[in-house]
């Protein structure tokens, strides 16, 4: 058999489908880690970065496959012996890593204490690695996972630079075919690399319309967002009369879904003035320091019937905790109402300072409360 002068369009399809999602994976990486965390955009991208990741792995085990059964063009015969085995090595590592990387990643999103679900392109579900739930409750493992996954996703960054360079040197300077070997040819360059762009873009995107959570708007004249606790053994509760809400579910898809409330914390009122005086202090919601609290919701749950959690973050006095918040939900056409509650340790949070932070006086055990009336956006 003789050999291959080039590498043939399905090995160069796989090759520039791979270096598109590589891509889009660093610069989705490059932009969710600079987001404020547990914003709605973030939560988004890395559903994206997640979604390519899985699809670098697949196209990754299928090029192996191909590249197993089909020979590749030698490297030319003039190349120094130290620089085919740094060729040769170099490409045995980044293939390593393409395997590896989404492998690694899985294995982030299976361990984090979250549990929130992958949902490729918005509309697979993919499940966690075998195993790894169990490991979710302990957060040095999540820590490890992530650390090793940044060190990992930069040396890859560092091989690839290295790669390309030394493609560049021998098209610009040596004026050899080691990459033009990887070209289609010229008649055939447009039809190869658009159909590797579609593959990665129109691919993913032929969902999106389906698999877009609907908006709501709520009804602020309708809705209440509440608090409950305890004083010398006697509830008492209050509301907030300023907070925005921004929330996208879709009951076919409730993992695809995320929401983002922010509580203007200088607005809450109990009705009795003693209390209403004392929650702005620094001892409690100190709101000269922190005037705003955030939920984000990064997934949503069922549980059957008109049973829901939503998963995600609560942030008070710059306190962030993971929490899961259970609600019902009751749909009438374009109309919602949804109620929930969600208990909670103020001490958690940092609300209840020196002889307050004793639960003598005033109850340890509060509640955050929801009554939201919303109607569907067209």
């Amino acid at each position: 058999m003789s050999e291959p002068a080039r590498y043939d369009p399905v090995a160069q399809a796989f090759h520039w489908l791979t270096a598109l999602a590589v891509i889009g994976l660093v610069a989705i990486g490059m932009v969710m880690t600079e987001l404020p965390p547990g914003s709605s955009l973030q939560f988004r991208l890395f559903q994206w970065h997640k979604s390519v990741g899985i699809t670098v792995l697949a196209v990754t085990l299928l090029r192996v496959a191909w590249r197993l059964a089909h020979r590749p063009p030698s490297l030319p015969a003039g190349m120094p012996g130290w620089e085919a085995m740094a060729a040769r090595a170099t490409h045995a590592v980044l293939y390593s890593l393409l395997l590896v990387l989404p492998l690694e990643g899985w294995a982030v999103v299976s361990a984090s204490p979250l549990h929130i679900p992958t949902v490729l392109y918005g509309v697979l579900s993919w499940p966690d690695l075998p195993g790894l739930g169990a490991l979710s409750g302990k957060p040095a493992i999540e820590a490890a996972l992530k650390t090793l996954h940044d060190i990992l996703g930069w040396s890859f960054a560092a091989l690839l630079v290295l790669h390309v360079t030394a493609a560049l040197r021998h098209h610009l300077i040596l004026r050899d075919d080691v990459l033009r070997r990887m070209l289609p040819r010229r008649r055939r360059v447009r039809v190869h690399l658009y159909s590797a762009f579609l593959a990665v873009a129109i691919v993913p995107a032929l969902p999106s319309h389906s698999a877009r959570a609907a908006e709501w708007a709520v009804d602020m004249g309708h809705s209440t967002l509440g608090f409950t606790g305890s004083q010398g053994g006697s509830p008492f509760s209050g509301h907030f009369t300023r907070w925005q809400a921004e929330i996208a579910f879709d009951p076919a898809n409730p993992a695809g879904g995320h929401a983002r409330v922010v509580v203007d914390m200088t607005s809450a009122t109990t009705g009795d003035s003693q209390k209403d005086q004392a929650l702005p202090q620094p001892d409690w919601f100190d709101v000269k320091e922190f005037p705003q609290a955030e939920f984000v919701a990064a997934a949503f749950r069922p549980k059957g019937g008109n049973a829901y959690e939503a998963v995600g973050t609560l942030t008070i006095r710059g306190v962030r905790q993971d929490v899961v918040l259970p609600f019902t939900l009751d749909l009438d056409g374009d109309h919602a109402h949804a109620a929930g509650r969600l208990p909670l340790l103020r001490t958690d949070y940092g609300v209840g300072q020196g002889a307050w932070s004793t639960g003598q006086m005033v109850g340890l055990e509060v509640a955050a409360t929801l009554d939201l009336t919303a109607t569907r956006r067209p």
